[in-house]
């Protein structure tokens, strides 16, 4: 069999295992050599990655059983392990510092049929105070949780994924918050509370991304019953057009949205126009119990569509067929259009702008299909 080894800085390594021991080798002129003392400490190095994922649980499971303010320990690590391999390593300060102090009050047990639920169209299962650092999963809500479920086939399932999918969502909140007790100012994902500048003001987003993600845990949730199922959409439209790796490292680093507006320049250089975009998108989450016209949302998703038009533009030339395709029928699907807007209890009539909006993208997508055949004819 031949032998193990892996070009590293131009440099043939070999690795040998001997009595449950690895040791390594470089190769000079077709022999093996030892490596200096340095050279070893640096491969050890490159072997023992600091993305390990054994490495990365014991932390959490450290953390976690160290507390004793910490419920249901076992049934929270699965949430933590699956949580923390999605946080880039170098953003996870946040979670392993808040977990050493974290309380929990999860009202897992409680006698939901001897409670009255909340009346409150967006009531919560849950919340994070990052003051306290603790979260607390509310019984009324759940009440209105457990109604619900009782009208599914299997009431149980149903309840213990949401509920779980719930307190997913406040540990995320809790993985991506920052408490200053000099300054009294809390960072939560994007957003800051208080904020000094408008800028700074982006609950909205903040609650959308956490739901993205908690929602990915638990894939087999409703959806469309997301009380923030609008912002759901609004930051996937927006991930289709500046990726993935920017909008979770400005979120679980706390640097609010300017890394994300800078994005958006490269694809059009206009600051005020990134910036009215996210004022809108907060603007939109801020007045969302209140049913009388507005023209928020659709602007928001017409501005979202500037965006993509230029996008397309610039992957026709580059991009393959299978790869636009995809992005059209990804976009489309994240549309909020008059049809979802039922479907969630709101009436479309008082979203003035937004079938419009859904229009523009029609006049999109069939501008980019014709560049495409243009392009493949060009190209014969």
């Amino acid at each position: 069999m031949s032998s193990n080894y892996f070009i590293y800085n131009n440099v043939k390594y070999i690795i040998e295992y001997n009595n449950e021991k690895i040791i390594i080798f470089k190769e000079d002129n077709n022999k093996k050599e030892l490596l200096s003392e340095e050279e070893n400490t640096k491969i050890k190095k490159l072997l023992n990655s600091k993305y390990s994922y054994i490495y990365n649980s014991s932390i959490i499971n450290n953390l976690v059983y160290q507390n004793d303010n910490i419920e249901k320990k076992e049934y929270i690590i699965n949430m933590l392990n699956w949580l923390e391999r999605i946080i880039p390593q170098e953003c996870r300060n946040n979670l392993y510092r808040n977990l050493k102090t974290l309380r929990t009050e999860l009202n897992a047990n409680v006698n939901l049929d001897k409670l009255e639920k909340s009346t409150t169209r967006y009531s919560t299962s849950g919340g994070y105070n990052t003051k306290s650092n603790m979260i607390v999963i509310s019984s009324a809500a759940l009440v209105g949780l457990w109604d619900i479920a009782k009208r599914t086939n299997n009431p149980q399932d149903f309840y213990s994924r949401h509920y779980s999918q719930n307190l997913l969502h406040e540990l995320v909140h809790m993985a991506s918050s920052n408490y200053n007790y000099e300054t009294n100012v809390s960072l939560c994902g994007f957003d800051v509370y208080p904020a000094l500048y408008e800028n700074d003001k982006n609950r909205g987003l903040t609650e959308g991304f956490t739901e993205i993600i908690s929602m990915a845990g638990y894939p087999n949730t409703v959806e469309i019953s997301s009380k923030y199922y609008i912002e759901e959409c609004i930051i996937n439209q927006l991930i289709q057009l500046i990726g993935t790796e920017t909008v979770i490292r400005s979120f679980f680093s706390n640097l609010g949205v300017m890394p994300l507006q800078l994005e958006l320049n490269k694809l059009i250089d206009n600051q005020e126009k990134a910036y009215n975009l996210f004022r809108n998108i907060e603007c939109n989450y801020t007045i969302r119990d209140l049913a009388a016209e507005q023209n928020i949302l659709g602007n928001i998703q017409s501005s979202l569509l500037d965006y993509l038009e230029v996008k397309l533009d610039m992957m026709v030339q580059y991009s393959s067929i299978e790869e636009i395709s995809d992005t059209l029928k990804t976009y489309e699907a994240m549309l909020i259009t008059p049809n979802v807007l039922k479907k969630i209890g709101l009436n479309p009539q008082a979203y003035y702008g937004l079938t419009e909006s859904v229009n523009k993208f029609d006049a999109i997508k069939t501008k980019c299909l014709l560049n495409l055949r243009d392009n493949k004819k060009s190209s014969l």
